[in-house]
């Protein structure tokens, strides 16, 4: 059994690989810029020395918009342990977004596109294989119930709609006579 300091060791060194993959893959983007966020890629580093032997390694790729008035996109995420990366589709990405702000992302499919080409050959390099992840069903789910209008306010719709068709008729007959 290896003693506390060789666990320590062990601990810093994945640490340490995950500091050296963010340093790689935030390289490996730096002149690539893409939406209405002006949004720059940055892999995470996990916090701290130590990632608990591997445990808390996962780090976030994030674009990080260099605009104001834009929020951060998770885009992915690595697990530098494993040397296994998970990017989301356009669908997953835009879909959360909606549902979490209220407003489209302002990054189109083409240039989402154009970030995942880009991502494979970059994780490439780093020995990072990557695959695609949609959306869950829960996000589908809570999308779908964001956009169904509640039936107490569909008929007061209604309701106002067929009070202002009736005082333009009245008025209509009152101009008549």
């Amino acid at each position: 059994m290896p003693d506390r300091s060789e666990l320590e060791a062990l601990r810093t060194r994945v640490a340490n690989q995950a500091a050296s993959l963010a340093e790689t893959v935030t390289e490996g983007f730096e002149d690539f810029h893409m939406g209405g966020g002006d949004y720059v890629v940055e892999l995470t580093v996990p916090e701290g020395p130590s990632t608990g032997g591997g445990t808390q390694a996962r780090q976030s790729i994030r674009l990080v918009p260099r605009r104001k008035g834009y929020a951060i996109v998770v885009a992915g995420t690595v697990d530098p342990v494993l040397s296994t990366a998970e990017l989301r589709t356009f669908e997953h990405v835009a879909i959360m977004h909606e549902v979490r702000f209220k407003q489209p992302l302002e990054i189109s499919g083409e240039e989402w596109q154009d970030f995942l080409a880009k991502a494979d050959v970059v994780l490439n390099l780093a020995r990072v294989k990557a695959v695609r992840v949609g959306p869950p069903p829960e996000l589908l789910a809570q999308k779908k119930a964001q956009r169904r209008i509640s039936l107490p306010v569909l008929v007061a719709f209604f309701v106002v709609m067929l009070l202002a068709a009736l005082v333009v008729y009245r008025v209509a007959l009152t101009l008549k006579h």
